[in-house]
Parts: structure tokens; C-alpha cells; sequence
């Protein structure tokens, strides 16, 4: 009867109708419960594919074939993954060129599902369903995650920038900050965001995320608010410590939610809007606080830069927060969202099936998060340790958000505050250029290394040119406009690492915090050496690290290509690729002639026959 009302509840609400005044509930996100979900046991979603698995136990009962090897009858026996429904391209790999290195996508799709999209329907591709639900999902999708995650993103992002601001706008003389000050507080805030992420590992797998992030938000807007009111260094940096560890689990969470509802493809776009968000907020930034300190700047007694921090806060951090109540969907497999239908939903958790992303699992399913078994799969993996270093370069490689284009601008005594301010908005303003023509051009040629190498390439021109410094005038501002090349390919590395993390949601989690703490580790301590602001304006330090780092997240980016083609072709099955090589005696695997049936150009799993 329980399950039966909570279905009754979600059919008022998808199918419209107008549900009664004191059911307050059904105007709030829950989670939806579809016909096919009303089971017994505990079954985790993911694992309702067609599919029969003849394993001894026979647990799964629903369509899994199974391939004996022939040469001995007590061969161990595999357990293949077949999905009804979907093509299965037979590839022999005979004679296969060694600039095939090169294709990302070689064993991540077979042609049928690269053919099945034009090249124009890039980020609304239909090739998994074939359906007008399955666009309509990403049409939804967009406004619900994508432009929610932007809209947050730059929230954050324009407080972060408000902290360069303010300093370059009377916050330096008020507080008396000296020396190293300004790069010892952002790194004291760096702290609060890496040691507040780790409860994270157990938490995002196991309960809703859109109760957990925006009650993190909330507090991190109250922190803003109360920035305006230092007295002092201390308490800012007091401010700041907390309000960073509210905001630790936003990258994490946000790219976890991200992966569970976009296929390899399309994922890159989604993220590109989320660091838009980041520009965003360095471009307002400069814009509002230059336009607040000419307006506002000793208004009721308050400086100009303590005015941004009530704005951000009240206007802008606040409102962001509460919509994320609504406008989180959770993930396919346990949807919270009142704008989805009951189709939409089933789209996505097929759309996750041929992607083989497993977002979900039962709680009961999961290991402690103490397990031993759990640990060694995340630190004992090869993957885990190249992405480590991927990230970690990542990091240390953004000249952009140094705050040293801003201080050059300050040291001209040529320019005023406000010009300063203004001014400062320039490299975030092409960076939104550069993110999108990173982002997507992976999706649309289905291959992110190339740009990663090239903005790595741009990058480390800009660190040269700066280390030089005694350059023309345009140099020096090529070279500034120019930094956020730095920014720009990490959508693609971000895509890069859902896709690794697909498989396993508790591995997923554990390995997204792990990787992004001990990344964001490093900047917490790397810019406080490269970057003292004593150095400023040149910062010579600063650029020649930035363009070391640069150089080994290009040339990295050809380790991790290599390390993802070989997991690729390991699950080259599930991706719809069934292969051989008959250059080294292999066939063509007999479970095609016993299991399968041949329809055109692709394979297909045989449908029973009705008793």
C-alpha cells in the first residue's frame, strides 16, 4: 500500500492534474517512483537491463548471453552483457593503423551510434532512443543542471573574484594587509575547501543531492554576508576558512550529477556551462565592484568594497541556494525532479545502460566506507594515480585566476580604481571564447585531447612571454589575454574523468574527491611559493611554474589517451563493439552465431520466441 499511494502522488503530479491544497508534498521534489520500480526486493535500477546472466547463482534473470570457451569443456565461463535492442558491430582488427592511437572514440562507440547524429544535432544528438523524449530530456536537462550549475558556479566564482577586487579596491588599506597577506588568506580558504570535501566520500553516494548542496550553499551565502562586516585580517580569514568549507562540495558533487545524465559526447558542452559560470563571475566581478565603489563607496558609513560582499550575498548567493531545492534532479536511477515525466526518466536510465554509466546503487549494495576492498580498487588502480597528476597540473597551471593581470593593472599609475576594475573583466571576457571552442569541438569531433594539447600549447606561449616580461606593450597584453587558455580544456579534463569513473557510483564518488582534494591540495600551498605577492607585478616565479605545469598537462594529456583507449577496449563489449583479430588466429567469437542474429550491417541479440 505504501508503494501504491507514493505512485498515485507521482501520477497527479506528472500527468498535471491538480493535486489536493494540503498535500504539500507533491509541490516539493521527491523521489519518483515508476510502475516498474514497485519490486519486492531491492533491485538497483542500473541493473534492470534486458539482460540474462548465466552465472551459477543465476541471480539477474532478464537477458544476459553467455560464451563457453571451445577448447575444453571445463573452460571458465564468461558472462557477457547484451542488451536486446541494441547494434553490435563485428570489428576485426586486422591490420589496424597506428594513427588509430589517435581516435578517441575507436572502442567508446561503434559507427552506428557515431553515423547516428548529423554533425549540426551536436549537442541535441538522438542516437541512443531514437525518440522526440530523448531530446526533449536534454532540452530540459540544460535549464534544470546546465544552467542551474552556471548560474551557481558564477555565484561562487563571483565571490572568489570579489576577494581580488576588494583588495585592489580599499580592502588592502583597511585591514592593513602587508606583504604576503593577500596569498596567505586565499590559501587559509583553499584549506576549508580540501578538508571539508572528505565527508563527501561517504555522503554524495548515499543521499540526495539536492538537499546536500543547497543547504551547503545557504551556508556558504551567510559567510559572504558576514564578510562585509571585518573588523580585521583574522576575522576575514575566519570568514573565509568557513565559507570555503561550505562550498567543498560543490565541484564534486556537481560534476557527479553531471556525469549520471550526459552520454561521452555531450558531456563536454554541459561542463563548458558550468566553468562559464566561473568566467562569469571574473567578469562581473571587476564590473560590479568598479560600478558599487563609484556608487556606494561611504554610503551609510561602509566602503565601496564591503557593499559587494552584501550584494553577492543578499541579491545574488541566497536566491541561487533555495532554487537548487527544485532544480537539482538527482540522478536516473533515484530522480527527485517535479519537471520530468515518467518517460523522460525511463530515457535517461536507457540513455545510461548503452553508456554503461552506472549511476546509483542501493545502499545495502555498498561496501563500508572503511572497507579495505573499496580503498584498493580506488588507490591501487593505475587510473587513479594518472589522473592524479592530470588534475593536479590542471590546477597549478592557471595563471588566470593568480590575480596577476589585476595587480599589473594596479602597479600603472596610469589607471584609476575604477578603470582598474573595469579593465580587469578583458581575459575573462575571451575566455568565455576559449572554453567554448575547447569544449565544443570535443563534442563535435568526438575527440577532447587535441584541444587540451592545443590550449596547453597557448598556455605556456603566454608563461613564456610574461617570464620574458621586458617585451612590447602588445606582447605583454597578448600574453595577458591569453591566460585563460589555462582554463580552457578543463571541461574536457573533467569529461575525461566521468567517463574513467563510470562503472561503479561508490568508486566514482571516493575517486572524485580523492583526486579533486589532492589536487586542490597542491594549490593550497604551490601559489603561496610561486605567487608571493611581494613579487608583484612580475611574478616571475609564478609564470615559469605555471609553464612547467603547462607543458606536462600537454604532454600528459598523451598518458591519460592511452590509458583510456586501453579501459575502452577492455568494455568495448558494452560499447557495442564485439572484436577480434584474425591476424593472430582469432574468429569471430561463437556466442555471434549462437546468440545473435544478423540485421544489415550490425548484430543484434536474438529475441525469444513466446511460449
Amino acid at each position: 500500500m505504501r508503494y501504491l499511494k507514493s505512485f498515485a502522488n507521482l501520477r497527479i503530479r506528472s500527468e498535471g492534474a491538480i493535486a489536493h491544497p494540503r498535500n504539500l508534498k507533491c509541490y516539493f521534489p521527491h523521489l519518483r517512483v515508476l510502475p516498474e520500480d514497485i519490486v519486492e526486493d531491492n533491485t538497483d535500477h542500473n541493473s534492470s537491463v534486458i539482460e540474462e546472466e548465466y552465472h551459477e547463482e543465476g541471480k539477474n534473470k532478464i537477458s544476459d548471453v553467455e560464451s563457453t570457451a571451445t577448447e575444453a569443456q571445463n573452460s571458465e565461463v564468461k558472462s557477457l552483457k547484451l542488451q536486446p535492442g541494441i547494434p553490435y558491430e563485428v570489428r576485426d582488427e586486422k591490420g589496424r593503423k597506428w594513427w588509430k592511437y589517435f581516435d578517441e572514440f575507436e572502442y567508446r562507440a561503434n559507427s552506428e551510434y557515431k553515423k547516428s547524429r548529423n554533425w549540426y544535432t551536436f549537442l541535441y544528438p538522438n542516437h541512443t532512443t531514437h525518440s522526440k523524449a530523448e531530446r526533449t530530456l536534454l532540452y530540459k536537462l540544460d535549464i534544470l543542471i546546465g544552467l542551474y550549475f552556471l548560474m551557481l558556479c558564477w555565484s561562487k566564482s563571483l565571490d572568489s573574484n570579489n576577494y581580488t577586487s576588494a583588495y585592489v579596491s580599499g580592502m588592502k588599506e583597511d585591514l592593513k594587509m602587508e606583504k604576503n597577506d593577500y596569498i596567505y588568506t586565499s590559501t587559509i580558504s583553499n584549506v576549508g575547501a580540501i578538508v571539508f570535501q572528505l565527508p563527501f566520500m561517504y555522503l554524495l553516494p548515499r543521499f540526495p543531492a539536492h538537499i546536500i548542496l543547497p543547504c551547503m550553499d545557504l551556508g556558504w551565502s551567510w559567510f559572504t554576508f558576514a564578510c562585509y562586516r571585518a573588523k580585521s585580517l583574522a576575522e576575514l580569514r575566519g570568514y573565509r576558512f568557513i565559507l570555503s568549507a561550505f562550498g567543498a562540495a560543490y565541484y564534486p558533487v556537481s560534476q557527479y550529477i553531471l556525469g549520471s545524465w550526459y552520454a561521452p559526447d555531450e558531456i563536454s558542452s554541459r561542463v563548458c556551462l558550468f566553468f562559464c559560470g566561473q568566467l562569469l563571475g571574473g567578469v562581473t566581478s571587476g564590473l560590479l565592484q568598479g560600478r558599487i565603489y563609484k556608487s556606494l563607496n561611504g554610503v551609510n558609513g561602509l566602503a565601496g568594497w564591503r557593499w559587494m560582499f552584501l550584494i553577492d550575498a543578499i541579491a545574488i548567493s541566497i536566491p541561487c541556494g533555495l532554487i537548487g531545492f527544485f532544480a537539482i534532479p538527482g540522478i536516473p536511477s533515484k530522480c527527485y525532479s517535479l519537471f520530468l515525466t515518467d518517460e523522460e526518466i525511463r530515457v535517461a536510465r536507457a540513455r545510461n545502460k548503452r553508456n554503461q554509466i552506472k549511476d546509483g546503487m542501493s545502499k545495502s549494495l555498498m561496501p563500508k566506507i572503511w572497507s579495505w576492498k573499496l580503498w584498493k580498487k580506488v588507490f591501487l588502480t593505475p587510473t587513479f594515480w594518472v589522473l592524479v597528476v592530470f588534475d593536479t597540473c590542471s590546477w597549478n597551471n592557471m595563471t588566470a585566476f593568480s590575480g596577476s593581470y589585476s595587480l599589473w593593472l594596479k602597479s600603472n599609475p596610469n589607471y584609476s580604481i575604477v578603470q582598474v576594475n573595469n579593465l580587469s573583466v578583458l581575459p575573462a571576457c575571451l575566455g568565455f571564447a576559449y572554453v567554448f571552442f575547447c569544449a565544443w569541438g570535443a563534442d563535435l569531433f568526438r575527440c577532447k585531447w587535441i584541444f587540451m594539447v592545443f590550449a596547453a600549447i597557448m598556455n605556456c606561449v603566454s608563461c613564456a612571454i610574461l617570464i620574458k616580461w621586458d617585451v612590447s606593450s602588445s606582447a605583454k597584453w597578448f600574453a595577458f589575454l591569453t591566460t585563460y587558455f589555462s582554463v580552457a580544456p578543463s571541461p574536457c579534463l573533467w569529461s575525461f574523468i566521468n567517463d574513467f569513473l563510470r562503472f561503479d557510483p561508490q568508486i566514482r564518488a571516493v575517486t572524485w574527491i580523492a583526486i579533486y582534494s589532492f589536487s586542490q591540495s597542491t594549490y593550497a600551498w604551490i601559489p603561496a611559493l610561486a605567487w608571493p605577492t611581494v613579487e608583484s607585478p612580475r611574478f616571475r616565479t609564478g609564470y615559469t611554474v605555471s609553464l612547467i605545469f603547462g607543458a606536462i598537462y600537454g604532454l600528459w594529456t598523451f598518458v591519460v589517451l592511452y590509458f583510456y583507449k586501453r579501459n575502452e577496449r577492455k568494455h568495448a563489449l558494452g560499447n557495442g563493439i564485439i572484436l577480434y583479430n584474425s591476424e593472430n588466429g582469432e574468429s569471430i567469437p561463437p556466442f555471434v552465431d549462437t546468440h545473435m542474429q544478423k540485421k544489415g550491417d550490425y548484430y543484434y541479440v536474438k529475441e525469444e520466441k513466446a511460449e
